[in-house]
């Protein structure tokens, strides 16, 4: 039996709080303070193809009123081109608007390649992610100036900041805080616009 849930989180690991507790997730925080009825399909180390095949199953046969998808960092640290991400994610923002769902995108965090590359995992696509990263934040506000959408600018709260890492990939408490904060004035903005309606 689906739930008609008021919110769906799509996502990796930023979504879903890798490396913090359950409590100092942005997500877990978030949906406290709203007080809604709500699930987290954060999936750690996801990619845009695999949540195009889960994303009929986990979201939209669930018929949420706001989707909210972050995505793609993954996908950069696979080499995959910023084209390809945007292609799924418009795909995913047109489902959403066929059940008239309210779309919230989240723009993914910073990469810092050399401290991932130290503390997370070797890899030679760090150096390519952390450029690519720039470009994908500038597709995805394209994006949602195409189909006139919110967005939650995480690249640039986290730019620069080095202590509210884990790994350069991940964040700690103190990231995961700053991400609340921001959020919690889009979804606010949101909540009290329907309440105007």
């Amino acid at each position: 039996m689906n739930i008609n849930f008021d919110i769906i989180f799509l996502g990796d690991s930023l979504t879903s709080g890798y490396g913090v507790s359950k409590e100092n997730s942005w997500v877990f925080k978030l949906t406290q303070y709203l007080s809604c009825k709500s699930i987290n399909k954060g999936c750690n180390g996801d990619t845009t193809p695999s949540m195009l095949t889960r994303y009929y199953n986990d979201v939209i046969a669930n018929s949420p009123s706001i989707i909210f998808i972050m995505c793609g960092t993954n996908d950069l640290l696979l080499g995959r081109s910023v084209t390809s991400i945007i292609s799924n994610i418009e795909v995913m923002i047109k489902d959403a608007i066929n059940i008239n769902s309210k779309i919230i995108i989240g723009i993914p965090p910073a990469i810092i390649g050399s401290l991932a590359n130290k503390l997370f995992s070797p890899s030679p696509f760090y150096n390519y992610a952390e450029k690519e990263i720039i470009k994908l934040k500038d597709s995805l506000i394209d994006l949602c100036k195409k189909y006139n959408l919110y967005y939650i600018n995480f690249y640039d709260i986290t730019l620069d900041k080095e202590d509210i890492y884990l790994d350069g990939l991940h964040l700690n408490s103190l990231g995961h805080d700053l991400m609340y904060n921001s959020a919690l004035k889009t979804f606010n903005n949101i909540y009290n616009k329907n309440s105007q309606n």
